[in-house]
């Protein structure tokens, strides 16, 4: 009996050991074969400033590893919904609780705006929260309307990433 056990923890033990070496070899290498670009447009629409914080840095993450691998990222981050109202100034109507968040999502924004993505907020999300398009951060452009926006972009090549 206890050799049985033995040899079931050893051969758990080696099913871990297969998986903790093939993360090691993780490769886009096959996706990215022949691209020297990569065009992306983010619907953005989660209405959670913590869960946007994270996406926002993995939409960067995302940036710095096209870029390791030695493909140009062009991104355009559209938000939609209630998310616009992470993206003013005075921070209006967020709860206390919030404001780490939303304090951080801004932080990141601008800070990746300066690596080259860019962030637009839908003017039917400003106009249907009572947001003036002049209250947001400075790395963030109001446009019209979002789905429009995404549309165009589409329409210009970039792939739809929905995040939601």
């Amino acid at each position: 009996m206890n050799f049985r056990i033995f040899v079931l923890c050893c051969g758990i033990l080696f099913g871990v050991m297969m998986g903790v070496g093939q993360a090691g070899t993780l490769s886009d290498a096959q996706a990215l074969s022949g691209l020297h670009a990569a065009k992306a447009v983010f619907l953005v629409n989660v209405k959670n400033p913590d869960a946007l914080y994270h996406i926002v840095k993995v939409i960067e993450l995302t940036r710095k590893q096209l870029e390791q691998q030695k493909v140009a990222p062009h991104f355009i981050v559209v938000f939609v919904g209630p998310d616009v109202a992470f993206l003013t100034k005075d921070r209006r109507g967020i709860p206390y609780t919030d404001e780490r968040a939303v304090a951080g999502i801004q932080h990141e924004i601008e800070r990746f705006a300066r690596k080259g993505i860019q962030f637009q907020a839908c003017g039917v999300a400003l106009k249907g929260m009572d947001i003036h398009p002049s209250m947001l951060i400075s790395t963030v452009q109001p446009v019209e309307s979002g789905f429009i926006s995404v549309i165009a972009y589409q329409e210009k090549g970039y792939a739809l990433v929905p995040v939601y």
